[in-house]
């Protein structure tokens, strides 16, 4: 081949083809050997596409039955649900929905926003959102569910709002809090009057008005019911003492409460409703109701409590008190001092009463343990009655207890519980108890006369043993002073505590005639030693000598008993 290539020689040119068609096919060869994995990528790849193309060929097939429905469907122009109009405008309504996104979100957050208002004592913010959700109402209401269900939240929060209000009513509020609370309990009205389609809105608004005034009224009755809180005793009171006394402060307490809330009720009322002109004769008619009811629960109260007053002091008191609240609801039209006559009248009489009977009833069972015992030794005294007083004789209208009543101490406990009685009428006395009194003292000396009478009866029972004479003539001389100087002595000392003088000077006249003029007789020191069946008989006769001072009535009674016996 080398030779083929020299100059000077002539080349063959099929050898030089041949030669060269080898060398290329040599170096396809080996190409082609370089290359069999590309070759056999891209035969897989060819297959692949192939299959891929058969398929999307089938697809296309079967989606002509589609495009054909889309077709169609594009081609109606009628506003039904699965028409493109209808989906566009759908489309329409999302997008621009979605553009409000934040305005919504501030529509959602009313009735939570109306709620934080409320809790927060916000009321003109919660008002505010009310009176929107008026508007929403009239401009949303029929075409949007959502602005339905946010106007429904917005009345629940709406009712949550007066029910607080009326809330803040039943503590205590001061006057410009008060007109605060009212005045957004009208708003309230005004925007639920929005809402009524009545045509006649004046009567309506009056029925709303009304209904806030009953309102009111009922909410401050809570706070006026409410206890007080500075009603304990004193420090330093123990025992019974320091109850009594807690229980007379605690109705003094109590009464001053009750005078001031509803002084403060009244002028809050009279000052917020009865302004306006239209309503002022139906809020003064509904306060006069309201003050009534008020002032009948505080007398029936009062009557509980006036239970825990043992002393006219205290009662006395207590009435002042009542006085001056009863003149006080005066200027409002509610002057109730009449009504508190009764309860006063009945709680003094039996303030008196009480001291009597306990007197009566330490008497009696004085008599009845000497009588058991036998002992007659507590029942007289060695105490040498006095002259007349001469205090008597001064003034000739009041007469001391009288001295001879040591001799029968019985007795002289006795008369001194009456007079301790008596002695209450000095703080608290009222007239209308007078006929009460002296009815009051009538049967306790009939009750008195009673016992007197039944005592001597059972000492004068045969067969009794140790002191028997000297009850018996015990028995008979505490009967005849009983009738001659305690019986007048405490009418007398009734009167005169009555300011009846001329009264108390007849009864006191009796009395003095009684222990100024002498039987005649001495004083029978020595009494009989043994009980026999002749002891009636002297025991009567001792009668006559056992007080140095007895009137002829007395001893024509004492004569006309011993004759009976």
């Amino acid at each position: 081949m080398a030779e083929l290539l020299l100059p000077g020689k002539d080349v063959d040119e099929r050898l030089a083809a041949k030669a060269a068609l080898e060398s290329s096919e040599e170096k396809l060869r080996s190409l082609c050997a370089s290359y069999a994995g590309t070759f056999v990528s891209v035969e897989r790849r060819g297959h692949g596409l192939e299959q891929k193309l058969r398929k999307l060929l089938e697809s296309a097939k079967s989606i002509e039955s589609r495009v054909s429905t889309c077709e169609h469907s594009l081609e109606q122009e009628d506003e039904s649900d699965g028409s493109l109009a209808a989906l566009s405008e759908k489309h329409r309504v999302r997008r621009r929905t979605l553009l409000q996104h934040s305005t919504l979100l501030e529509l959602l957050e009313l009735p939570s926003l109306m709620d934080a208002c409320v809790r927060s004592n916000l009321y003109e913010e919660a008002l505010s959102i009310a009176a929107f959700a008026n508007t929403l109402e009239r401009r949303h209401a029929e075409k949007n569910d959502v602005v339905l269900k946010v106007i429904s939240q917005v009345r629940s929060r709406q009712s949550d709002l007066r029910r607080h209000l009326l809330f803040c009513l039943k503590s205590y509020v001061s006057m410009p809090q008060c007109l605060e609370i009212v005045t957004a309990l009208r708003r309230l009205n005004s925007i639920d009057l929005e809402r009524q389609s009545e045509s006649n809105l004046e009567r309506v608004h009056g029925a709303m008005e009304l209904s806030l005034q009953v309102d009111f009224l009922e909410a401050r009755d809570v706070w006026l019911d409410q206890p007080s809180t500075n009603g304990e005793s004193r420090p330093g009171s123990v025992g019974e003492d320091a109850s009594i006394r807690a229980g007379s402060e605690q109705l003094l307490d109590s009464i001053e409460r009750y005078r001031t809330r509803m002084f403060e009720i009244a002028t809050q009322f009279n000052a917020i409703f009865r302004a306006q002109a239209n309503s002022s004769a139906i809020a003064a008619s509904l306060l006069n109701m309201w003050a009534v009811r008020r002032v009948r629960s505080f007398l029936a109260t009062l009557e509980d409590q006036l239970c825990v007053i043992d002393n006219s002091a205290s009662l006395r008191d207590a009435l002042d008190s009542c006085v001056f609240f009863s003149t006080s609801m005066g200027r409002l039209g509610a002057d109730f001092t009449s009504s508190l006559a009764p309860l006063f009248e009945s709680k003094m009489h039996s303030l008196v009463v009480a001291s009597w009977t306990d007197g009566v009833h330490q008497f009696a069972d004085t008599l009845k343990i000497c009588r058991d015992a036998v002992v007659a030794a507590p029942l007289v005294s060695s105490t040498v009655a006095d002259a007349v007083s001469s205090e008597y004789i001064a003034d000739g209208s009041t007469l001391p207890p009288p001295r001879q009543l040591m001799a029968l101490p019985p007795l002289g406990r006795l008369v001194n519980a009456f007079l301790s009685g008596l002695n209450e009428l000095r703080r608290c006395l009222l007239p209308g108890i007078f006929p009460k009194l002296r009815k009051s003292l009538q049967a306790a000396l009939v009750d008195i006369d009673a016992i007197l009478q039944a005592n001597e009866r059972a000492v004068l029972t045969p067969g009794l043993r140790g002191d028997a004479s000297e009850l018996r003539h015990i028995a008979r001389e505490m009967k005849t002073t009983m009738k001659g100087i305690v019986t007048p002595y405490l009418q007398g000392a009734l009167e005169h505590a009555l300011g009846n003088k001329e009264g108390a000077r007849r009864h006191n006249d009796m009395v003095a005639a009684t222990m100024t003029e002498p039987v005649g007789g001495e004083i029978i020191d020595k009494k009989p030693e043994k009980d026999t069946e002749d002891d009636t008989e002297t025991y009567s006769t001792e009668v006559k000598k056992s007080l140095p001072y007895q009137s002829k009535l007395m001893e024509n009674e004492s004569e006309k008993e011993r004759t009976e016996e």
